[in-house]
């Protein structure tokens, strides 16, 4: 670690799930980017993974007793030192058992003390939170739901179980997030990324294509990478995130809204913007198709296109009624053809990023403001930047600061 960088360290519960396995890529992951790791388990954790795969990766005794013998730090009221001087603490596997103690101030063990003795200010940032790992009927029994709300309520986050095959052999909801999730979701929470609960974000990534025939298109150079992380960050700060995806060339999740043209994306957008408070427009939109389509394949040895506008889909929505948040993204190396289209498509916000930067996995952003500031990032990568991003929208949507006339809309559901 370089000098003068403080190491982050973090508290890993682990508890009696079969999961309780993949908390050992957790802590790899960490490790891999030098956090310090310190894991408490609990005696059912210790009866399912061994105390020793932790201690090797982690360098460091794990905690499993409230009066041990073998002590991690000198205090003799460790538990105490345990919930205080972590800078995030996690815990993968959760269980009902300890998700039920916390929420009735049950402690009777180290892990349910020490989750106790957090100080209030660390629950407020954001910097506990809780993988669940359950059965379906036992993650979705209301006295269950009702301990997730109490403490969700009183600032706890919970990243929330997949969807898959469990351990029970039945498949339904109540796998633990994967460990890169989680980890991605400790990252974010260090960023202090305002909480946008109860707020509906819609993404579009990837480039939609426009056929000249049943072969050929028209396209633009886009990998989908950065909608994809900006859906997932949004998602992460809890906001009910849906992502358009035209053509992509990575991994896209499950549901994901596939289109393929413009006019395709441009429909997704109407039919999801009446309920949309936060609009992103990442996807690289085609500008241009055919007048024309054939129906077969041309086989002329010389071919002249008469091509037509497509849809400015970021303009229709600028033009209804009590918008959402508008984002948008200028792929340019004028930073002058950036603020022309912030002014004319009455974006709240415009990316604009070099040519060179479609299709790679780094960004070089300035972002500008509607209120005319003009902010410039160093270069990160699409995820690093992200991150960023959906941080900087969060405190426009939350602080209302850089446009006074925006409207929350009223939520559904």
């Amino acid at each position: 670690m370089p000098a003068g960088i403080k190491t982050v360290e973090l508290l890993l519960g682990v508890t009696g799930s079969i999961a309780a396995y993949k908390a050992l890529e957790l802590v790899r992951l960490c490790r891999r980017d030098n956090w310090g790791v310190t894991v408490v388990m609990t005696r059912s954790a210790c009866r399912l993974v061994g105390v020793e795969s932790f201690r090797t990766l982690t360098g460091r005794p794990v905690a499993r007793e409230l009066f041990p013998r073998e002590r991690i730090f000198s205090s003799p009221v460790e538990h105490i030192d345990l919930a205080t001087r972590p800078d995030i603490i996690v815990i993968a596997p959760a269980t009902a058992n300890i998700i039920g103690k916390l929420a009735h101030g049950i402690a009777d063990d180290l892990l349910a003390t020490l989750l106790l003795a957090i100080p209030e200010e660390k629950v407020r940032q954001g910097r506990v939170l809780f993988a669940p790992a359950m059965n379906e009927n036992m993650w979705r029994n209301r006295i269950v739901q009702n301990n997730v709300a109490r403490l969700t309520e009183l600032g706890f986050r919970f990243i929330l179980p997949a969807e898959g095959e469990l351990a029970c052999g039945v498949t339904g909801t109540g796998r633990m997030a994967e460990p890169a999730t989680i980890f991605a979701h400790c990252q974010s929470a260090l960023a202090n990324i305002p909480r946008l609960s109860g707020v509906s974000a819609l993404v579009t990534t990837g480039r939609t294509e426009e056929p000249i025939d049943p072969v050929r298109i028209i396209t633009n150079r886009s990998s989908g990478l950065l909608g994809v992380e900006i859906a997932r960050h949004f998602a992460i700060a809890g906001a009910r995130t849906r992502l358009i995806a035209g053509a992509v060339s990575v991994p896209l999740p499950a549901d994901a809204i596939r289109v393929r043209t413009t006019r395709e994306m441009a429909d997704a957008v109407a039919r999801f913007l009446p309920e949309t408070d936060i609009l992103v427009m990442c996807a690289a939109v085609a500008d241009y198709q055919p007048a024309e389509t054939a129906g077969d394949k041309y086989h002329a040895k010389q071919l002249t296109l008469k091509l037509k506008r497509t849809p400015d889909i970021l303009t229709l929505v600028a033009r209804r009624k009590n918008p959402p948040l508008l984002v948008g993204f200028s792929l340019d190396n004028s930073l002058n053809r950036a603020k022309d289209k912030l002014r004319h498509k009455h974006l709240d916000l415009i990316v604009a990023n070099p040519v060179e930067t479609a299709g790679s996995e780094m960004i070089k952003p300035t972002l500008l403001f509607r209120s005319g500031r003009t902010q410039r990032l160093p270069e990160l990568t699409k995820p690093d930047f992200a991150r960023e991003l959906v941080k900087v929208v969060a405190q426009l949507f939350n602080n209302n600061s850089e446009q006074p006339s925006l409207r929350k809309k009223t939520k559904k559901g």
